[in-house]
């Protein structure tokens, strides 16, 4: 199975970020992260979208975490994650995506994987699915086949593609979509 997450932001011991999701610490908020995250397996994927971690021990904060990981995991950068993308430990079935975009085919659909909301992206037009990070739940002022994978209250797991599948099917179509 292939999974999606961002804004990990584990060991980030300010408020604004365990709080809104609904812990009260860092150490719960932390310790459900890796509960959720160590369910997945060999046989998965995951995509991490940027800011595994935050704070003055970032990049051991994010080798941590990291190294609990069992399955395929590919790292996108995100805006708090320049220390761990100059160093790029490495840590077996981990791979860093030196970039803040991806394009990947999943399950037959055409996605673009970054740390940041975009107002439009490649074959957005096509009907191409973004699924991003960076905003921590915020409303946007855009609708689309776009979502926001980072933890919160309501979803703190990382999403399945049927979790993200199922959410593109609520959402309209893309403002730029090309009618057949």
């Amino acid at each position: 199975m292939v999974y999606f997450t961002a804004d990990l932001h584990y060991k980030h011991d300010k408020e604004f970020i365990w709080k809104k999701r609904g812990f009260s610490s860092m150490e719960e908020h932390d310790e459900k992260l890796l509960y959720e995250l160590n369910n997945l397996t060999e046989l998965d994927t995951l995509y991490i979208l940027g800011d595994v971690s935050f704070g003055k021990d970032a990049l051991k904060n994010s080798i941590e975490l990291l190294s609990t990981l069992r399955c395929m995991t590919y790292v996108i950068r995100g805006n708090h994650d320049k220390k761990l993308f100059n160093v790029k430990p490495k840590m077996g079935l981990v791979r860093f995506v030196d970039s803040h975009l991806l394009e990947e085919t999943i399950c037959g659909q055409k996605m673009v994987l970054s740390h940041y909301p975009l107002v439009s992206w490649h074959q957005s037009h096509y009907g191409s699915w973004h699924i991003h990070g960076h905003v921590h739940g915020q409303k946007l002022p855009i609708v689309g086949k776009m979502l926001d994978v980072a933890p919160t209250a309501e979803f703190f797991g990382p999403y399945s593609f049927y979790d993200v599948e199922k959410k593109m099917k609520e959402l309209p179509d893309n403002w730029d979509l090309v009618e057949k």
